[in-house]
């Protein structure tokens, strides 16, 4: 890069610039040995110093840009680790924000009020530090499942009779409740009194 002139115009021509570039403003010009603000007043400095000051600028304007970038914080993705320990599982098609899920299935497999009365618990003790955990609503298990490998630790058993690998959403009917299998996706209704798997999600 090359180096600023030491001149008292280039210097106060340079802090104009660095200015510039800290701001929103665009239509500040250096051209030819011409320097025109954004009022459209015109100062003249050497070709020279000219080139000097845009090559000082650009690499201003770089570590501004590589500062700012680093500045904002990226969007987490499916399976990112949350600082307290949820996990990222994509966003919620009922709330459409974004959706946590507990980093592990409830250590045993339950009926669908068990599963209910398991998230009051979390709630009361505030897993994680939150007090929405929710058995997952039918359009939720779904990203659960699209996401389940980024997400880990689901049960994917993929014997139709074992329970097991069927987890509970909080679509409910009379006797029946709305479940998902992990291991192919296959949807349908078991009965309440069925034990299945849970992942809890806020």
């Amino acid at each position: 890069m090359a180096q600023p002139s030491n001149t008292p115009d280039f210097a106060r021509a340079l802090e104009a610039y660095e200015q510039w570039l800290k701001s929103d403003i665009n239509i500040f010009e250096v051209n030819g040995g011409t320097l025109k603000d954004r009022s459209g007043k015109t100062e003249f400095i050497s070709q020279s110093d000219c080139q000097k000051l845009a090559d000082h600028g650009l690499a201003i304007r770089g570590a501004l840009r590589m500062a700012i970038e680093a500045s904002v914080p990226a969007e987490p993705k499916p399976g990112d680790k949350m600082f307290d320990g949820s996990v990222y599982a994509g966003i919620s098609p009922d709330t459409n924000k974004p959706m946590y899920a507990m980093p592990a299935d409830a250590p045993l497999s339950m009926t669908f009020n068990e599963a209910k009365k398991y998230a009051q618990g979390a709630n009361a003790q505030r897993h994680y530090g939150h007090d929405g955990w929710h058995v997952p609503t039918k359009a939720e298990l779904n990203v659960l499942f699209n996401n389940r490998a980024a997400i880990g630790g689901f049960n994917t058993t993929e014997s139709a009779s074992d329970p097991v690998g069927w987890y509970w959403s909080a679509k409910s009917y009379t006797w029946t409740a709305w479940g998902q299998r992990f291991s192919d996706g296959c949807q349908g209704n078991p009965d309440k009194g069925n034990h299945s798997s849970v992942r809890l999600v806020c």
